[in-house]
């Protein structure tokens, strides 16, 4: 066992039982990526040793560690949603996309501060995407996610809707958890979820873990799409991701190392190198031109 390793497991030996959990994300939306900008993955083994990998070193650090297939998330949200029999609108852009969507994302500031909600890039406003709805004459609609953490946001995206006529009876999420489910069902919600958990350490994303993903990390403030990674040195693993100081580092270098080996094998398969243009969302602090991306990332270490 490797000192990085013998570190981790010292830590997950000192953590609460309450799980952690990530849902899995890299493989779809690198699908969709690879397919408008004319590149190839590597096959379903590959993300599956990939994954193996990270579940193995994140539960050094988290005994009770829970990683949510793809399948489960994207079978489980569009069968509940369809069940409601109501107009769906989504703010997830992963696990269901619906026609009328709300592109709305946490935005933060050069210094990694949270500078709240606001409209993801080349998006209208939020206000104008709630306008927007408005004009579809649509009374009544159910609200999708993917987890509901505290119920804050969906609470204030229904609110909004309600500010236009619109009702928002039921709410779908992918993976929910107790404290934010109660207390949507105490504003009148009913809230329908794939998982639910009663208390979580965290839940996060896998692709966060991901530079140069689509959609990786939170969105930087400014007139370009750029994204934070939650790891080291780009974000805030121990603010955003709840890893414990002492793993931060060992954390994100094995992140950094996992991406390097991502975009390694899709050119591979690519036969084409990928440039730091090539990315769908650019990682905040690497070069934002044709520079390829993976002499970036070498940088990095």
């Amino acid at each position: 066992m490797t000192e990085r390793e013998n570190c981790l497991q010292e830590l997950g030996e000192q953590l609460r039982p309450n799980p952690y959990v990530v849902s899995e994300d890299i493989s779809l939306l690198l699908s969709r990526w690879a397919e408008e900008r004319g590149f190839n993955l590597p096959n379903k083994v590959f993300f599956k040793q990939l994954r193996n990998r990270f579940e193995s070193v994140f539960r050094q650090v988290f005994r009770n560690f829970d990683l949510v297939s793809e399948t489960e998330l994207t079978v489980g949200m569009n069968e509940i949603v369809q069940n409601t029999g109501l107009y769906p609108v989504s703010l997830d852009r992963v696990y269901f996309r619906s026609k009328s969507a709300l592109d709305i994302t946490r935005i933060v500031d050069t210094n990694g501060q949270d500078k709240g909600l606001g409209r993801r890039m080349d998006s209208p406003t939020i206000l104008e995407q709630f306008r927007k709805l408005r004009l579809t004459g649509i009374k009544e609609v159910v609200l999708v996610d993917d987890v509901i953490f505290s119920g804050d946001l969906i609470r204030k995206v229904a609110d909004g809707l309600s500010g236009m006529g619109i009702k928002t009876p039921v709410i779908c999420a992918g993976i929910g958890i107790t404290e934010g489910i109660n207390k949507l069902n105490g504003y009148g919600k009913d809230v329908r979820c794939v998982r639910q958990y009663p208390e979580v350490i965290d839940e996060i994303c896998e692709r966060d873990f991901y530079p140069g993903v689509p959609l990786c990390g939170r969105t930087l403030t400014g007139e370009k799409n750029l994204g934070v990674p939650y790891i080291l040195p780009f974000g805030k693993p121990g603010k955003w991701a709840s890893i414990p100081p002492e793993a931060e580092t060992p954390i994100s270098r094995f992140c950094l190392e996992q991406t390097i080996e991502l975009f390694q094998e899709i050119e591979k398969a690519s036969n084409r190198y990928v440039r730091c243009c090539d990315l769908d969302r650019g990682v905040a602090g690497l070069p934002q031109d044709e520079t390829k991306f993976l002499n970036a990332l070498r940088l990095v270490k």
